[in-house]
């Protein structure tokens, strides 16, 4: 339930703040006073598209802040789980800002998030619903999805297990489909067979060993630079063991000296006599190691020369020249035995297709059968709005496979006993269209109740008897889910709980608006 709206600096809203309360919550005041831009503002809180053109002029940033207390602990639950507890103690603070730089931040409970973390929050908390034809339930495209959201309220399990295999079929299959494309594009694209097997043949012989290449460079790398200092080394290996003769000689001179005085002093002679003669024996052992592989430094030169070959055709990487081999063997094998490789693929795409069939058919049916108990409710939601002639229903024909089955729904409406049933989408009159959506509308959230919807002038195209009909509605609806309507009839407005005039005035040559409650 959305406690407060704080709007600054949007349009011409120079600075409000309105408490909203459970119930019906009625927005009212005459065309252009701001109701709208207050709709714009609560889109923003709900992920919608950046509107810096509305940051009011002469200003830098416009900021719009909402206050939500969520009811569902279910809800609750599952927003924690998917978004580190970010809910606490039942309220929700969304905010977003927009400068005339051009950036928008969105925050939720004082933490930065990306807007699709916020869309994807949001959605299960506001609705905004409109009028207009453009809203989902319009969309021929959409409404397949509308009867499945039907069938995971009220058959859930199975609904979601046969739906997943589904989904698991529909991948295999196209991945078959891809597969083929891949081998009719191979065979296409090679020319020549000759060439193709000559490459073959240039890469088994080199043999290449996984990372051989980033080896023998590191190695070789390592031996050059020995070679560098090797004569060094015999140099320092003939000084020492001439010295060491020398230093020997001292040692044992030295040793026969028997004074308290020196005896410190000559034990640490003797200690680093011996530390000299121990370093000089590693330093000469490691040498002997890396010489014996000296013989390896020609045989490490001609593979990296037969590696820079390779690379120029190939590839910069042992892995990269590796996989090219691998693609040449497939397409060589590919090529040789094409015809049954087709046949072949051509069975499997044919199976897996008549897997996703059988599956999508099992789908059709639970939809159809949904169909039947959805048409029922829809249309009891359309009668009480004083369409008692007309008549929902949905259309199920079928189609080729795709991700959702093999179905393509359409919401038919039948305005007149005895007319034409038509797509809602085309249905004429703008009061008809805002009683079936409305009355779709309510269904839904009767199996699904949001914590808050917004509806934007509803009442379009309708008055008299419709329009209290409508307002009774509304106010049914608000039972589930607190409702914020914007409303220029009387019929519609009596039926809410609270009232909030909206007006703007003109002060210093500025226009603002403002909101107070009635």
């Amino acid at each position: 339930m959305l406690n407060r709206l704080a709007i600054k600096n949007f349009a011409i809203i120079e600075d409000i703040e309105i408490n909203f309360k459970e119930g019906m919550n009625v927005l009212i005041g005459e065309t252009g006073a701001g109701k709208s831009i207050i709709i714009d503002a609560l889109s923003l809180l709900k992920g919608e598209k950046s509107l810096f053109d509305k940051i009011r002029n002469g200003e830098t940033k416009a900021i719009i802040e909402g206050e939500f207390y969520i009811c569902d602990a279910n809800l609750i639950k599952s927003i924690n789980e998917e978004f580190d507890d970010l809910i606490e103690d039942n309220i929700l603070n969304v905010s977003r800002t927009l400068d005339i730089q051009g950036k928008s931040i969105a925050k939720i409970n004082y933490h930065t998030v990306p807007i699709s973390v916020l869309r994807k929050i949001m959605e299960r908390i506001i609705d905004i619903h409109s009028q207009h034809k453009n809203n989902a339930y319009f969309d021929d495209n959409k409404q397949i999805n509308f009867i499945d959201e039907y069938l995971k309220k009220t058959n859930r399990e199975e609904f979601i297990t046969i739906m997943n295999n589904y989904q698991s079929s529909y991948q295999s299959y196209k991945d078959s489909l891809s597969k083929l494309e891949e081998m009719e594009r191979i065979k296409n694209e090679i020319d020549d067979i000759d060439y193709l097997e000559y490459q073959y043949n240039e890469l088994e012989k080199a043999n290449l060993q996984e990372n051989e290449i980033e080896e023998v460079e590191s190695e070789l790398k390592t031996l050059e630079s020995f070679e560098e200092f090797s004569s060094l080394m015999k140099q320092f290996d003939d000084l020492y063991n001439e010295a060491s003769n020398n230093l020997y000689s001292a040692k044992k001179v030295i040793s026969n000296v028997k004074n308290e005085q020196f005896d410190k002093d000559i034990q640490r002679f003797i200690e680093t006599y011996y530390e000299m003669e121990d370093a000089h024996e590693t330093i000469m052992s490691s040498f002997s190691k890396c010489a014996e592989n000296l013989s390896r430094i020609d045989y490490l030169k001609n593979r990296k020369a037969l590696f820079a070959s390779l690379k120029r055709k190939y590839g910069s990487t042992t892995e990269e020249i590796l996989q090219k081999f691998k693609t040449i063997k497939e397409q060589i094998d590919l090529l040789n035995d094409y015809e049954y490789s087709l046949q072949e693929q051509q069975k499997e795409i044919e199976r897996n297709k008549e897997k996703c069939q059988s599956i999508a058919d099992q789908i059709s049916s639970i939809r159809r059968q949904a169909s039947i108990n959805l048409e029922k409710l829809v249309n009891k939601q359309i009668h009480d709005l004083l369409l008692e002639n007309a008549d929902f229903k949905i259309d199920i024909n079928k189609i080729e496979i795709n991700k959702l089955g093999n179905d393509a729904i359409t919401f038919m409406i039948q305005a007149n006993k005895g007319g034409k049933y038509l797509p809602i989408s085309q249905s004429a009159s703008l009061g008809e269209t805002s009683r079936i959506s409305l009355a779709i509308k309510n269904v839904f959230n009767d199996l699904n109740p949001v914590e808050t919807i917004i509806f934007d002038e509803i009442d379009t195209g309708i008055s008299g008897r419709v329009a209290l009909a409508t307002s009774k509605k509304l106010h049914e609806i608000s039972l589930h889910s607190q409702s914020i309507v914007i409303s220029h009839l009387a019929s519609v407005a009596c039926s809410g709980d609270h009232h909030y005039f909206v007006s703007k005035k003109v002060e210093n040559d500025i226009t603002k608006t403002h909101i107070k409650e009635l």
